[in-house]
């Protein structure tokens, strides 16, 4: 089963190739499909590891997968106990920072900084390792960054 992220990236890629300069929309694109190539390896993470792989066709894994929220998601990363939970977690999180405020920035800003395809590609590579961390967390970590990512604590 093909997901999501891996689309994601292979389109925010084309932006990559051609001879001739890319209109500042397709790399604005490239710069959205990266940050939603992670946020998505993140929503399939919570859904496998809180749920199960064996029940992707089920309503509540679909909740699940559907229920990662992007600021709930920065929140979490932008503390230093999610942060310190294990160095990969820690780049995922900075990642993840960084891909949203840069898709904030490519989707919203009329005055985009991106010109050419060297402004993109390291946001794209930023993806790809971010989610090559994903896919490599060990079960445990995956279930507990799913926890923490979508459960709110009550004090």
């Amino acid at each position: 089963m093909t997901f999501m992220h891996g689309d994601l990236i292979s389109r925010a890629k084309t932006v990559l190739s051609g001879s001739n300069r890319p209109k500042n929309v397709f790399l604005r694109r490239a710069v959205s499909d990266a940050y939603y190539a992670t946020f998505h390896a993140l929503a399939l993470l919570c859904a496998d590891h809180l749920v199960g792989v064996s029940k992707r066709n089920t309503g509540a894994w679909r909740r699940v997968y559907r229920g990662l929220e992007h600021g709930k998601a920065k929140s979490e990363f932008q503390r230093g106990d999610v942060r310190a939970m294990n160095p990969a977690i820690g780049r995922i999180g900075a990642a993840f920072i960084q891909l949203q405020e840069e898709r904030h920035s490519a989707d919203y800003d009329p005055v985009s900084a991106l010109r050419r395809r060297s402004d993109v590609k390291p946001l794209i590579t930023l993806a790809e390792t971010a989610i090559d961390d994903i896919e490599s967390l060990p079960s445990e970590l995956c279930q507990e960054l799913a926890a923490i990512l979508l459960i709110k604590v009550r004090a």
